[in-house]
């Protein structure tokens, strides 16, 4: 870059550039994006081809790394949830327990033996690397498709040790900065910090809840701009009575908030909108940017050593710990000691802290960094790589092939999958509220909102799922849908419901998405629904007898009438989704739904192809 240029506005507006070129390139690869950050910045900073002079902004570095941490942390607190820890027993509980104390003990001990880093900075050092990364453990879940046990474990395990993992590198930051104070004088600091960030992060979570339940915020854009505002105040307002007691207090206040009741708090968990987004993408780039490559290169050998002890050694001790007398099994346990990648919280606080520490004249910053950094990088490199031969090698099963999520389909959806949960979980996401209450009352899982919006599918842990029907009154829309299961959930198993002429129409979506056409004839949703809604439909079922024209006939060249509307099939005790190319057996029961003043005595309901039908006569 020419010198002219390099201005802190240059600098900025490179760095934006390349966080969502990153983002962009990280959702089409599926890759954890902080690694594509990490090595851009890197990569075009100072110490490589040096298009960015980051140099210029670092009057301003330490504001954004102090904003964009609060915002981490608060989302973190945000997302913190105490159900998955009593869903999943004392696993999650020991795993948040042993986990850190393993990693620190171990990792502080290597660290302080390979390098020569001081004690104080090694202790420092394994409560960072302690930390875990939720940002690139879920991608991993969510592409792998784990089992339900597995998941529950590693998510939970995720979010709660990014707290427990950030309060004890506060605590250590202490004892590196006051290498000289009394055993007591460092504990009364660290009592002070813990104390203002607790009440005031109590009080702040409290104040905010109250706030995003008034009348003054009802809109999204004015809640996501309070909530942003809210935490970077209580972070200050802490900071300013005692120093680093900020970040104890965002955290402390997402965990409030999660708990109290705030219309849209799923939405809110989320609220890493566009600006945040942007602000701790933007963050990474210039942090990479700013680190010393000769310092990484000097103690990448070390940082390989140190990663190699703390992944075949230190985690599965933690594991093993953990896991034993447990409902896992050996390989759910074997794939659990194989995945604990460190993502965008290590990443922040070590920056943080190691400004912090140069700021006050300790030389072993950059140490710090580069092996901090060099274990966030190869494990996000490794395990991402490793995630999906491991699930092979141990035979780990994925979600439940026979799951089901009904989405959009109203009267007609419930319908449908009260008939197919006779031997499958069913679960619902449609913004008919009425019919959504109605399943809940009923024991449904079953969520209201959009279901083009990932968040949702989030909420009811879509990962699981292997069976995903598609049922709203839109070929387009359910589609599109359809789209959004495949490419980001990988859902096995699509079954969309198409208007008049809508398999024609999307024949090349379909068959690049491996959708198939449920019930295996147009569907009307209005009517269908409105006929439901009206209770004028009836259920009936017949068999395939041992002499009937259906047998090995594929659904879609049957005749179906109008007014009949074909279910579910059961076929060996077994509930099977009518699709096209389901070809009818000797036995089959057939589950339908019907107008019964649209059906003489005696009709059949369901008629064999017309060549047939010709032929015979």
């Amino acid at each position: 870059m020419f010198p002219e240029t390099a201005t802190p506005t240059t600098t900025f507006v490179i760095a934006v550039l390349i966080a969502t070129a990153a983002q962009m390139l990280a959702n089409r690869f599926r890759f954890p994006p902080i690694l594509l950050w990490l090595l851009a910045g890197m990569a075009l900073g100072p110490f490589g081809l040096h298009a960015m002079h980051v140099e210029s902004m670092e009057g301003a570095l330490h504001t954004l790394i102090e904003l964009g941490l609060a915002i981490i942390l608060f989302e973190g607190g945000l997302s913190l949830n105490l159900k998955e820890l009593r869903a999943n027993g004392w696993v999650v509980g020991r795993m948040v327990i042993f986990g850190p104390l393993l990693t620190i003990s171990i990792g502080s001990t290597i660290a302080h033996m390979v390098t020569g880093i001081d004690w104080p900075l090694a202790l420092l050092f394994g409560a960072l690397v302690s930390v875990g990364g939720p940002t690139v453990i879920l991608p991993i879940i969510r592409q792998m498709r784990l089992g339900r046990n597995i998941s529950h474990v590693l998510t939970a395990e995720a979010m709660l040790i990014d707290v427990v993992g950030a309060i004890l590198a506060i605590v250590f930051l202490q004892v590196a900065l006051t290498p000289d104070m009394s055993g007591a004088l460092i504990a009364e600091d660290i009592l002070l910090k813990i104390a203002v960030g607790f009440f005031i992060g109590l009080a702040g979570g409290r104040l905010l809840a109250m706030l995003l339940s008034s009348s003054w915020s009802k809109d999204v854009e004015v809640r996501t701009i309070l909530t942003l505002s809210s935490a970077w105040g209580v972070f200050l307002l802490s900071d300013s009575i005692s120093s680093q007691a900020g970040l104890l207090a965002v955290l402390m206040m997402g965990a409030t908030l999660q708990r109290m009741e705030v219309h849209d708090i799923q939405r809110l968990k989320h609220f890493k909108g566009s600006l945040s987004m942007l602000l701790i993408s933007v963050l990474f780039v210039l942090l990479a940017a700013n680190m010393n490559l000769g310092v990484m290169r000097e103690y990448l050998y070390p940082g390989l050593l140190i990663f190699a002890i703390l992944a075949c050694y230190a985690r599965p001790l933690a594991v093993l710990f953990s896991t034993f007398g447990s409902h896992l099994t050996l390989n759910e346990s074997l794939y659990l000691s194989g995945m604990a990648p460190r993502g965008v919280v290590a990443a922040g606080i070590t920056s943080l802290f190691a400004l912090i520490l140069k700021e006050n004249g300790n030389t072993q910053s950059e140490m710090l960094v580069a092996l901090v950094y060099i274990i966030i990088i190869i494990s996000v490199m490794g395990y991402s790589l490793l995630a999906r031969p491991l699930k092979t090698m141990l035979s780990i099963d994925g979600g439940d092939d026979r799951s089901v999520l009904i989405i959009g389909g109203g009267q007609i959806g419930a319908e449908l999958g009260r008939a197919l949960g006779e031997d499958r979980e069913v679960r619902f996401l449609d913004l008919n509220a009425e019919v959504i209450t109605s399943l809940k009352h009923s024991g449904y899982n079953a969520i209201c909102g959009n279901a083009l919006d990932p968040l949702y599918w989030e909420i009811i842990h879509a990962e699981e799922i292997g069976v995903v029907i598609v049922l709203t009154g839109s070929s387009d829309h359910n589609l599109l849908i359809a789209r959004l299961a495949s490419e980001t959930f990988h859902t096995p198993e699509i079954y969309v419901a198409l208007q008049e002429d809508g398999a024609e129409k999307h024949a090349n979506l379909i068959h690049q998405l491996q959708a198939r056409r449920i019930f295996a004839k147009p569907y009307n949703f209005t009517y269908w629904n409105d006929q439901a809604y009206r209770k004028r439909l009836l259920y009936e079922s017949r068999y395939i007898e041992p002499d009937s024209l259906l047998i090995n006939e594929r659904m879609a060249d049957v005749r179906i009438p109008h007014g009949v509307q074909p279910i579910a099939i059961v076929r060996d005790g077994k509930t099977m989704i009518p699709y096209d190319d389901l070809k009818f057996t000797e036995g089959d029961e057939i589950k339908m739904l019907l107008r019964p003043e649209r059906m003489e005595e005696g009709q059949a309901l369901i008629l064999p192809p017309s060549s047939i039908k010709i032929t015979e006569s």
